[in-house]
């Protein structure tokens, strides 16, 4: 399989997702600003789960951009990776109807940190199977980006026990720092080939 059918499998399963992300939202009980208002959990679940999703689309196929070849591990942790963004609708309707439940919250860290594992893990497995891929292996290595991105949602958990809400907010946070994608691809991207 080349990369180019796995990020088109990558993008319809993404793109299912955030569809369903959608259909979920509730409709107001009547046209006023008061009745969407009183949706407003809804649309902050809504939100934050349809930016993760976007935020991780996005830098996954820009690191493509450097990848040259895959192989079964690549795929395994890609399906990894598009299990747990699946999970994202149904985490985001057990939030916005339990938004002050600590279980609900929890739930949707957990998600959230799957979701993060399974991007790690295709990074890694990425690495693992084109060792001798210097610009991938350089545009992907960043450590203190990858500690400070995995603490601010356990951050949030902690605080979850007294506050749930904070689970949420934490991975609006983070998701924050993968906003604008890694600019070493661009790096790399444009630096000449001597590997």
């Amino acid at each position: 399989m080349n990369k180019e059918r796995l990020t088109a499998f990558t993008d319809a399963v993404l793109a299912i997702a955030m569809t369903i992300l959608v259909l979920e939202l509730k409709q107001p009980d009547a046209a006023t600003w008061a009745a969407i208002w009183a949706l407003k959990q809804s649309f902050i679940a809504y939100f934050i789960s349809f930016i993760a999703l976007l935020v991780m689309w996005n830098n996954q196929h820009h690191i493509f951009q450097l990848v040259r070849r895959i192989n079964g591990s690549v795929l395994w942790a890609n399906g990894f990776m598009l299990f747990s963004a699946s999970f994202f609708p149904y985490a985001s309707k057990f939030v916005d109807e339990h938004f002050n439940a600590f279980p609900a919250e929890l739930f949707y860290g957990v998600v959230f940190i799957l979701l993060s594992i399974g991007y790690f893990a295709l990074e890694w497995t990425l690495v693992l199977a084109d060792p001798e891929n210097k610009k991938l292996r350089y545009a992907i290595s960043r450590p203190g980006k990858i500690t400070t991105y995995i603490l601010i949602p356990l951050i949030g958990i902690g605080i979850g026990f007294w506050w749930s809400p904070m689970i949420l907010i934490s991975t609006f946070l983070a998701i924050l720092i993968w906003f604008i994608p890694e600019r070493r691809v661009e790096e790399e991207l444009n630096r000449p080939n001597h590997d």
